[in-house]
């Protein structure tokens, strides 16, 4: 007699097994599998990267050996070389020309990644100091709060490969030792992360989460950081805008342009077809001294306080200079 899960197992349609040799429309020798490109510094990196493509496409047995190269007379002989070119030109895809072009030739996938491997990659003790003095060094220096976590994070990441927290495999501890030292390895990277940070900007900040007992965990002092970010530069932008209007504001009080020449008096503000001595004084102008409009009487050097045609003072006036004259040109041109 059935049961109702032999029936829901009857009906469920059946997983298609992926084969190391299966290839898609898109596994063409000319496909960049990672973005990361080996510089040879950066072979930790790059080295993870192509192994996480290689593994979702359960290929990267071709390069650790473990799908070794069939018999000549196999079926799957031919099958195997395709692959094997394919991740050959994969893998030199992903490095950097100027360096790939010193990277000897390999028909085998296996020998290429081998010989990368052993020119690039160092011994676990030098790079735990290397990454080690790394986080020492790494500073906010103007970055933002998301890029400087950021780099924190990638060396933590990479640290802790190398020199990950021992465990109890016995099965018999019963004192939580490993919470206890995943704890302390947390309130480290706190400690690195706020020590990084800019005195000046967050140094108010900082001080108030070093007070919390028990200290904040990472996410949560990366989060109240961010926040106080948020803050500031909000605060910075009002600033920034009132500076604007203030420069604004200053620029509209100079009721003239420096840049135009009277050639009626030689003088600096208005040009010749806007001056109110040639063109008539508007009716606004009121009891204010008029100048004759000859320009015989004015000399070059006359002081701009004997020339009652020339609007000095923004004060003098209820409307923009430029405005004004337009409309003094425009009556003039009316009247005629």
């Amino acid at each position: 007699m059935s049961t109702n899960s032999d029936s829901a197992k009857d009906t469920l349609p059946q997983r298609k097994t992926i084969s190391p040799y299966d290839l898609t429309s898109l596994d063409n020798p000319g496909l960049a599998i990672t973005q990361v490109q080996l510089r040879g510094e950066n072979y930790d990196e790059w080295a993870q990267a192509v192994k996480t493509a290689l593994r979702a496409r359960k290929k990267f047995g071709f390069v650790d050996g473990k799908i070794a190269q069939p018999a000549e007379d196999s079926s799957d002989f031919e099958d195997w070389w395709t692959i094997n070119f394919l991740l050959v030109s994969w893998i030199r895809n992903s490095i950097e020309p100027s360096l790939r072009s010193t990277i000897s030739n390999k028909d085998v996938a296996k020998d290429l990644w081998n010989e990368i491997r052993d020119r690039f990659s160092v011994t676990d003790g030098t790079r735990i100091q290397q990454l080690r003095s790394a986080l020492t060094e790494c500073k906010q220096r103007g970055l933002t709060i998301v890029d400087y976590f950021g780099r924190l994070t990638k060396l933590w990441d990479e640290l802790s490969n190398y020199d990950p927290i021992s465990t109890c495999k016995c099965g018999k501890c019963t004192c939580d030792l490993s919470t206890m030292l995943d704890k302390k390895r947390e309130d480290e990277r706190v400690h690195t992360f706020l020590l990084g940070l800019d005195d000046t900007l967050y140094g108010t900040v900082r001080s108030s989460i070093l007070t919390q007992d028990p200290l904040p965990n990472l996410h949560k002092a990366y989060s109240i950081l961010v926040q106080e970010e948020r803050v500031k530069t909000i605060a910075r932008a009002k600033e920034e805008r009132v500076e604007v209007m203030a420069l604004a504001t200053r620029t509209r009080s100079d009721g003239r342009d420096k840049t135009l020449v009277c050639s009626h008096y030689n003088k600096n503000g208005h040009e010749a077809e806007n001056c109110f001595a040639l063109i008539g004084y508007p009716e606004w102008w009121g009891d204010r001294a008029r100048n004759d409009g000859k320009a015989e009487t004015q000399s070059p050097d006359t002081p701009a306080s004997l020339e009652p045609n020339i609007i000095h003072d923004a004060s003098d006036m209820t409307e923009d200079a430029s405005t004004i004259m337009g409309r003094g040109c425009r009556r003039k041109e009316t009247s005629v």
